[in-house]
């Protein structure tokens, strides 16, 4: 799972560039319901853009009141994205990149539990594979992403049983167009716990 993150640093200076007004409520640490920019091919141009969305997909077929939206999207399953319905749509056809500086998973029983944080070794910027979707909801549009998830690999096993597809930074461009990506290669993580006493020195 992947249910907080530090929004990228670099991503909100580019929205900042481009339209300062965009940026007032996005939060430095992001969950389930805030926003976030992330990264689209605009639909009509096929240009790289950066984007403010909610965390949270809601599929571009729903039409209620968004109050009412109740289920658990803004995780998708890789091995079942493309065919579930709140997801296979955006899977097909509105693919995302999710920048992030770091991001957070918990273990231990529920009532020890231990957070950790988990940032690229190489410190360059995380990049989720994600996806996105505009839902004409009756309080108005609602443009909104979920981020991708495998089964853990070796870095990951020990502390939650799924993680995030982190992307190649080469990879970027490629995904976000619809071209093959390589979903399974590992990313080079570094993890902190940051339940653990801090020195001084």
């Amino acid at each position: 799972m992947c249910g907080q993150f530090e929004a990228s640093i670099r991503a909100r200076q580019m929205l900042a560039e481009i339209d300062e007004s965009q940026i007032v409520d996005l939060s430095d640490v992001v969950k389930p319901t805030l926003a976030a920019p992330i990264l689209i091919a605009n639909p009509e141009t096929g240009k790289p853009e950066v984007a403010p969305m909610r965390f949270g997909l809601v599929p571009h077929w729903y039409r209620k009141a968004f109050k009412d939206w109740k289920a658990t999207t803004f995780n998708a399953r890789i091995e079942e994205a493309d065919e579930k319905p709140a997801f296979k749509g955006a899977f097909r056809y509105r693919r995302a990149i999710v920048p992030a500086e770091a991001f957070y998973e918990w273990s231990g029983p529920k009532t020890a539990r231990t957070k950790w944080r988990f940032t690229r070794a190489d410190n360059a910027p995380l990049g989720f594979a994600g996806l996105w979707d505009e839902a004409d909801c009756l309080e108005g549009g609602m443009f909104s992403f979920a981020i991708l998830t495998r089964p853990a690999g070796e870095q990951m096993s020990a502390i939650h049983d799924r993680e995030p597809i982190v992307l190649a930074r080469d990879t970027w461009s490629d995904w976000i167009r619809l071209k093959p990506v390589d979903l399974t290669a590992p990313a080079p993580l570094r993890l902190a716990n940051l339940d653990a006493p801090q020195s001084l020195f």
